[in-house]
C-alpha cells in the first residue's frame, strides 16, 4: 500500500481529519520558515529586522513545537520574506496529495 492510500485510509476519520490538519499547519508553517531562512542565508536577527517583528517572535514561528502563530505574524514574516502567503481550504484529497508530495524543495 502506497503513502497516498494509507494516509487517505486514516484520513476516514473524522476526529484524525481534525488532528493530522492542525498538526501539519502547525509544523508546516515553522518548516517553510525555516527553509526559506535557509534559503535566502537569513538569520532571526534578519528575518525580524525584514518582517518589522522581533527575534523572540521569529524564533517562536520558526519553532515547530511553537505551534500558536497568528495570521498578522504569518503575513508580517511572507512580507519579510519578500513573498506571498497562501492559506486556502481544500478537500481532504487535495490535502493528502500535498502531504506525500512535501519536500524542502517543494
Amino acid at each position: 500500500m502506497n503513502a497516498l492510500r494509507t494516509l487517505w485510509a486514516k484520513l476516514r476519520n473524522r476526529k484524525y481529519r481534525a488532528e493530522f490538519v492542525a498538526a501539519q499547519v502547525k509544523r508546516g508553517i515553522p518548516f517553510q520558515i525555516q527553509t526559506l531562512m535557509k534559503q535566502k542565508d537569513f538569520s532571526q536577527e534578519k528575518l525580524a529586522s525584514e518582517s518589522g517583528l522581533t527575534q523572540g517572535v521569529i524564533s517562536r514561528a520558526a519553532n515547530p513545537d511553537y505551534g500558536n502563530l497568528t495570521l498578522n505574524t504569518i503575513i508580517k514574516i511572507a512580507a519579510g520574506f519578500d513573498v506571498a502567503f497562501v492559506g486556502k481550504f481544500v478537500p481532504f484529497s487535495e490535502l493528502g496529495k500535498w502531504f506525500t508530495t512535501l519536500s524542502e524543495e517543494t
